[in-house]
């Protein structure tokens, strides 16, 4: 039977259709290129992927508060560079760690000086932050590092850094023995103008001292020297003075957090400084203007009035001048204060401050101010004790050179190794003393015996009044009578009568005349008379006797 060839097209002899098969060569079924793309495609990708993938980062956290596995994303200026991928307990339970997976484009910037963050709502003294992590979740941010030492374990911080890598500036430690600690981010001031902000700040236990980090923002960073005074400002300080009550307000970032202010006062022997140099913090501004300089002169003055009152820092005064302050009360040395009730004094240490006296003058040495002083010492400069605010009751040391009769104190000329001022007493303290000196010698008065004598003398006192009471009422009774009123009119009548017989004997008148000429008469009689006056005084019988004849002489025997 011969085979036909099913290529053949003639139709079938039984009429019917039939199918006809084509014989496929191909080695792969059409099928199959589906899943064969896929698989390229996802090769593709993970190729990709793995191409992408950066660094792997160990992050170190107190708490993994807000943080989710394959949630949480890393962040860098605010791009999604990362996520984190495992959370885990820290062999030391102290802890979470938390693994990251960083993208590649970021592998440069993960460096030892990368710093890491939680991104949250915050609320501080710079104002409300995070607010977009109430919708989207909280993240974590780093800043990018600029060391050359690679590292891949990290502490999170629970704040942002407050400078950022590679800001420009200085950054200083401050350390204070002060009874208050500043928050992060507190401001630094000069001249109430913000020139940079507190990194970190820490109580350290062992010397009960409060340490802190600043940073100083370029430009500003030149202001800083070696001399330069860093101290808090509180909100408001309210201050009591000689001159009254100070109220003073800190600038407005200060008012609520606190913040640190300096100066830099101009010296010849300031110098420049460096990143991480220390400095003194202080508690005022009223301490560092307080503080000593190289050029400070110190005296010692022994007083044997009340030191209340006479603190640290109070002003000394020469005529209202203030030139210095009080450095120590009491100002022992060695064993001295043993003999407190023996001696009766208290010495007082107070520092003369040359720039005090240098207005509008040349900066003078030490040794000049030291030979002035000597000098004015030497001439009678002496102290006292002064009020220096009666509201408050604080008190200050007045030098004074005037003369005065109160005695003066100076048990010794050297006291550890200052030299003495002598003392007088003087202020309230010495009116005081005084008036209880007077109330002594008063006390000591026989007052009884002067009472009772005043009260005899109160008595005849008592005695005349009633009698001075009496003779008034007899002339009143005397002014009364009608007689006693007709007195000067006849009293006026006797001296126009008495008036008229002078006129009668005046020069104008006769009789004056008559009188005139009986005197020369009289005097001309007397005149002749004085003859025979002289001859009775020589010879009183001249009158019986003839005077004439001369006195016989007798005749002797023949």
């Amino acid at each position: 039977m011969k085979r036909k060839n099913m290529t053949d097209n003639s139709p079938p002899p039984n009429g019917h259709a039939q199918a006809r098969v084509r014989k496929n060569n191909t080695l792969l079924s059409a099928v199959w290129l589906v899943p064969l793309i896929a698989l390229i495609a996802g090769g593709w990708l993970w190729i990709k992927e793995i191409r992408n993938r950066g660094p792997v980062v160990t992050l170190l956290m107190d708490s993994a508060e807000g943080i989710e596995v394959n949630n949480t994303v890393i962040k860098v200026l605010s791009i999604d560079v990362g996520r984190v991928t495992r959370i885990k307990l820290r062999d030391d339970q102290k802890g979470v760690e938390v693994t990251a997976q960083l993208n590649a484009d970021v592998s440069g910037l993960i460096r030892s000086d990368t710093q890491f963050w939680v991104v949250k709502p915050r609320i501080d003294q710079s104002g409300v932050t995070g607010l977009g992590t109430l919708l989207s979740g909280s993240y974590i941010a780093f800043t990018p590092g600029k060391s050359d030492e690679a590292k891949d374990v990290f502490q999170v911080q629970d704040i942002p850094p407050v400078t950022a890598i590679g800001q420009s500036g200085l950054r200083l430690n401050l350390i204070g023995k002060n009874d208050r600690i500043l928050n992060v981010n507190s401001p630094v001031l000069y001249e109430n103008f913000m020139v940079g902000q507190v990194e970190s700040a820490h109580f350290d236990p062992s010397d009960q001292s409060v340490h802190y980090t600043i940073f100083i923002q370029s430009p500003n960073d030149k202001l800083i020297h070696s001399a330069s005074r860093f101290w808090l400002e509180s909100g408001i300080n309210i201050e009591t003075t000689g001159s009254g009550i100070k109220l003073n307000s800190a600038p407005l970032p200060a008012l609520l957090s606190g913040a640190i202010s300096f100066d830099s006062p101009k010296t010849k022997n300031s110098k420049n400084v460096k990143s991480e140099d220390s400095f003194t913090l202080y508690d005022s501004r009223s301490e560092v203007a307080n503080l000593p300089d190289d050029r400070s002169l110190y005296y010692t003055a022994f007083f044997k009035q009340s030191v209340r009152g006479l603190t640290v820092g109070s002003p000394v005064e020469y005529k209202g001048l203030n030139v210095g302050v009080v450095s120590d009360v009491p100002y022992f040395d060695r064993n001295d204060s043993l003999h407190l009730f023996e001696n009766g004094w208290i010495p007082v240490r107070i520092r003369i401050e040359p720039s005090r006296l240098e207005i509008n003058a040349d900066e003078q040495s030490k040794e000049h101010w030291k030979q002035q002083f000597q000098t004015a010492l030497n001439k009678g400069l002496t102290a006292t004790i002064s009020s220096n605010n009666l509201l408050t009751g604080s008190k200050m040391i007045e030098l004074n050179d005037q003369p005065s009769s109160s005695p003066k104190l100076r048990p010794h000329t050297v006291y550890a190794g200052d030299t003495v001022i002598a003392t007088r007493g003087g202020g309230l303290d010495d009116l005081q003393a005084k008036v209880v000196d007077l109330l002594d010698k008063f006390d000591k008065l026989p007052l009884d015996k002067t009472v009772a004598e005043l009260n005899g003398s109160l008595a005849e006192l008592k005695s005349a009044l009633k009698s001075a009471n009496a003779a008034l009422s007899s002339i009143d009774k005397l002014a009364g009578n009608p007689q006693t009123q007709n007195i000067p009119n006849e009293l006026n009548q006797t001296l126009k009568e008495l008036r008229q017989t002078l006129q009668g004997v005046s020069p104008q008148s006769p009789i004056y005349g008559d009188v005139q000429n009986t005197l020369q008469s009289l005097d001309k009689t007397l005149k002749d008379v004085q003859p025979v006056i002289n001859t009775l005084k020589e010879k009183p019988n001249a009158l019986i006797f003839n005077s004439s004849s001369k006195d016989p002489i007798p005749k002797g025997s023949r």
